[in-house]
């Protein structure tokens, strides 16, 4: 099926094994792209519980996105302050985008971006202006995926190994 008979919806108790086997995939990929990362199923439960209350506390939210009766994806976001003194008031509370996870199968058909465009559609009522998301540096089809979705880039964080 293609991403037009995709179904987002907020998660609910039943989506947890799932989110913590998406997790996991996510960051077990991301292992592959950085040494920094820690096997997905060591960190998958900390890891959820960590977006999950930061959604409870900071307006935010983890919508799964489902095909048929399958869960496919999902994204959490949430809002963000800062307190940059060197930053806008506009700069300083944003919408950040922690997480967008579509299974292997089902990516090229659009799930991100629907998923990325309900994180924007989410925190956009609460007044925010800008929406942030991360990416490892290597991550090139997460990056391409977002750049083609809008963003562009804000910072670069360097990094050298000693």
């Amino acid at each position: 099926m293609d991403a037009l008979s995709i179904v987002l919806r907020d998660f609910t108790p039943e989506d947890h094994p799932f989110l913590l086997t998406a997790i996991a995939a996510l960051n077990d990929h991301e292992r592959t792209l950085h040494d920094t990362r820690l096997p997905g199923a060591e960190i998958a439960e900390v890891y959820f519980n960590k977006i999950h209350g930061k959604i409870t506390t900071n307006r935010g939210c983890i919508v799964v996105a489902w095909n048929g009766d399958r869960r496919v994806g999902y994204m959490a976001c949430r809002i963000e302050e800062d307190d940059a003194v060197a930053e806008t008031v506009d700069s300083n509370v944003f919408g950040y985008i922690s997480d967008v996870f579509v299974v292997a199968e089902m990516r090229g058909r659009a799930i991100a971006a629907l998923l990325v465009a309900e994180a924007e559609r989410r925190v956009r009522p609460h007044g925010v202006t800008r929406l942030r998301i991360g990416s490892l540096a290597n991550n090139d089809q997460a990056i391409r995926a977002y750049r083609k979705a809008g963003y562009g880039d804000y910072e670069v964080l360097l990094e050298k190994r000693l």
